[in-house]
């Protein structure tokens, strides 16, 4: 994997719930959660917005306790400081309101000094600009450094984030466009 990087701070993530649905999505979550450093956190909005599993004929529920029980994810209540930023993000003037699990999962990880995995563009922006203490990661990112920290093949990671993306239709922040077509261009034509 030496044409990749590890894309992850030393910090502990919090999960926004498109990343928790993409991480189920890519079939091998427990995989990808052995990679990573303690348990990453969920916060009691973002395991709400979670209403299926994405990969059909699976349970999304026993899925989470699965991964609960084995120590990869924890669940977390935002205190009264949380709540009250949470509240100033979904009460936001329309053009920078975020969603719920967006909302929760960034001011826990203000608060904290955590680092939160987002992947939609709006949501980043939005935390570059008026969040600038927060860090942040893609799914995609931490696709790459599970691969990176695993020592997994080329062609796990690929596996991995094609599952992503068609079983959760896991969208890449525009700014890791060539990151994605490095992980899945196909292995280079034989005879060169």
């Amino acid at each position: 994997m030496s044409w990749f990087r590890d894309y992850l701070p030393d910090r502990q993530l919090v999960l926004d719930a498109s990343a928790l649905i993409n991480l189920l999505g890519c079939g091998a979550a427990g995989d990808v959660f052995k990679a990573l450093t303690g348990p990453c956190l969920l916060e009691e909005r973002v395991i709400a917005e979670i209403r299926r599993h994405p990969i059909p004929g699976l349970c999304h529920e026993k899925a989470l306790s699965e991964l609960e029980e084995s120590g990869f994810v924890g669940r977390t209540k935002m205190d009264v400081t949380e709540y009250s930023h949470f509240l100033s993000l979904v009460q936001a003037p329309l053009g920078q309101r975020l969603d719920s699990g967006e909302s929760a999962s960034l001011a826990v990880a203000h608060n904290r000094s955590l680092t939160v995995v987002l992947d939609e563009n709006k949501a980043r922006s939005f935390t570059a600009n008026h969040l600038p203490r927060v860090t942040y990661v893609s799914t995609l990112c931490l696709f790459v450094s599970a691969a990176v920290r695993s020592g997994w093949s080329r062609s796990r990671l690929r596996e991995l984030v094609t599952s992503a993306r068609v079983n959760a239709r896991m969208g890449v922040p525009r700014e890791e466009g060539g990151l994605l077509a490095t992980v899945i261009e196909e292995v280079v034509a034989r005879g060169r």
